[in-house]
């Protein structure tokens, strides 16, 4: 792990989102501009859509970004773990390339709640606003499985930015799914050792370019919908073990 240099370290993974990647490394180039504090590390996650040469024709243009690639695309999640191996901050989080979530919110979720995020080990994580009603049923009705199953009281588990403590950073990568299930596994960690999870509301824009690679076609909700259910049973036979303990 890098020495902690930064407040805060942004990891977004991204996946055949080069028609996307335009505005989103102005987008990130802004920040660091004004927050000499933040470290962005753009992950490119096994892409095949030419975004491995746009990044690496823009890099020299945009030198306070970190830019990282994983060569195979392994999941989701093996993307973030592979970024936050890169990461110098003492709080850490990831969001998504598509820009459906705005990245600036991430800096306004830092300043309004860095201190306890620092103090207290807390998460922080988006609640999705202005959904569609056939959107918030997938979502409700895994987060009632979900406590159901585990005794927690966790909302929206895909809910987009996710910000926590560099201490949890080494569970993520020692036990951390390399798929999307990687967002339940964060919220079941801070729920097992009785960490606070706290919500903030997020509005969530149109996908402007491609399509999207989790949840948002039926075909990808059912799919996601079953590998969490297949995670959920592994999870639950793991969380009964002591390595689950910060």
């Amino acid at each position: 792990m890098i020495k902690t240099k930064k407040k805060l370290s942004i990891i977004i993974p991204s996946y055949n989102e080069v028609n996307n990647l335009k505005n989103l490394i102005k987008k990130a180039n802004k920040i660091l501009f004004k927050n000499k504090d933040i470290e962005i590390i753009i992950v490119d996650n096994g892409s095949t859509d030419g975004s491995k040469k746009f990044l690496d024709n823009n890099k020299k243009f945009y030198p306070k970004l970190k830019f990282v690639r994983v060569k195979k695309n392994l999941g989701y999640g093996f993307g973030i773990k592979y970024g936050i191996k890169f990461a110098s901050g003492k709080i850490v989080s990831w969001t998504h390339a598509d820009l459906q979530f705005d990245i600036y919110d991430i800096v306004k979720f830092l300043r309004k709640n860095c201190d306890e995020i620092i103090k207290t080990n807390c998460i922080i994580k988006g609640k999705r606003q202005n959904r569609p009603l056939f959107d918030i049923f997938f979502t409700k009705g895994m987060s009632i499985l979900v406590n159901f199953i585990f005794n927690s009281n966790i909302q929206d588990i895909n809910g987009q930015p996710k910000m926590f403590s560099k201490i949890l950073i080494k569970k993520i990568l020692e036990l951390g799914p390399n798929d999307f299930s990687l967002d339940l596994f964060l919220l079941l960690l801070a729920s097992k050792n009785n960490l606070t999870i706290k919500e903030l509301p997020l509005k969530v824009k149109n996908r402007k370019n491609d399509i999207a690679k989790g949840g948002g076609s039926l075909y990808g909700k059912i799919k996601l919908t079953i590998n969490t259910l297949k995670y959920i049973f592994i999870i639950n036979f793991q969380l009964n073990k002591q390595i689950w303990k910060l």
